[in-house]
């Protein structure tokens, strides 16, 4: 974090095309060579006195943005100092706390409100995943996300000591045995609202490849092994895929179907004991890295 610090005087002197300086929040930042790059063009930048007479920009900004916004690295970098003898009002929330800007949370979590479907369990898996998620797995989606790259074993390792694919796939038998969130709900208390809480803190993060990227192969290949594979089959991959030592894929789509299954063309056919499988299958969620493959094949 830059410790250098600047009078609003100092700050006006960079108030022209090539030298934009803005306050937010009390802390100065530097947008010069981003003005071109900001999705609005550079002339919201110099309009309205935003960059000009080392005017405060915090409610100009704030009425256009989250504060997440300047938490990511691209732009938390373009900060250049703060201003002296100022301190920052706007703070991020700690991990698991709520939000008190109206409807920025789910009704059921505002007070005052009340829903005959969630319960306080509910409530405490909530915020126990969403202080998870931000400690845990919001540095590795915004890294990822910038990076294109995959998900890091090391997260997947954390993730997994939750039980985090178990629980993406809602509530079954496959849960039985197993210690979810660290304890807080069992298995068999585990329902589809607790589904939908993980779902929803997941979609906070705004990172929609990550998310994709997110061991998304087992949520939707891992159920066909778990409602029609065979107990062997069950009980050799189903284990350490959950576990995250292993990865999965549902292979459908294909380059001359896309995702319409009725134009499928690979086909398998029975040879003695086993199946010879003929075809081809593109942009398979996961299929980059995955170890298995629950592929969908045309028979007779």
């Amino acid at each position: 974090m830059p410790s250098k610090e600047f009078t609003f005087d100092e700050v006006a002197q960079h108030n022209k095309e090539g030298d934009l300086w803005v306050v937010i929040d009390s802390k100065v930042y530097d947008l010069s060579r981003f003005a071109d790059l900001h999705p609005g063009g550079a002339s919201v930048l110099y309009a309205g006195g935003v960059g000009k007479s080392g005017k405060d920009a915090t409610q100009v900004f704030f009425g256009l943005h989250r504060l997440e916004v300047l938490q990511r690295p691209q732009y938390s970098r373009l900060q250049v100092g703060a201003i002296r003898g100022q301190t920052e009002l706007i703070k991020p929330l700690a991990p698991g706390e709520l939000s008190l800007v109206p409807y920025a949370e789910p009704t059921w979590l505002t007070p005052g409100y009340f829903s005959p479907y969630y319960s306080d369990n509910h409530r405490q898996f909530h915020k126990a995943l969403r202080a998870f998620f931000t400690e845990f797995v919001r540095p590795e989606a915004i890294r990822c996300e910038d990076s294109g790259k995959r998900i890091s074993q090391e997260v997947v390792d954390k993730l997994s000591e939750i039980n985090f694919l178990a629980m993406r796939l809602g509530p079954g038998k496959h849960l039985r045995g197993l210690t979810l969130m660290g304890g807080i709900v069992r298995p068999e208390e585990y329902d589809h609202f607790h589904e939908l809480i993980l779902h929803t803190e997941l979609a906070r993060f705004g990172t929609r490849g990550f998310v994709d990227g997110l061991m998304n192969g087992g949520a939707i290949a891992l159920s066909p092994i778990l409602n029609f594979g065979t107990p062997e089959q069950q009980a050799k991959f189903v284990p350490d895929i959950l576990a995250g030592k292993k990865y999965i894929s549902l292979a459908i789509t294909e380059a001359f179907a896309g995702s319409d299954v009725s134009g499928v063309q690979t086909v398998a056919v029975r040879d003695g004991d086993e199946w010879v499988v003929s075809g081809t299958k593109k942009w398979i969620t996961n299929g980059t890295f995955s170890d298995y493959f629950t592929t969908l094949c045309k028979t007779d």
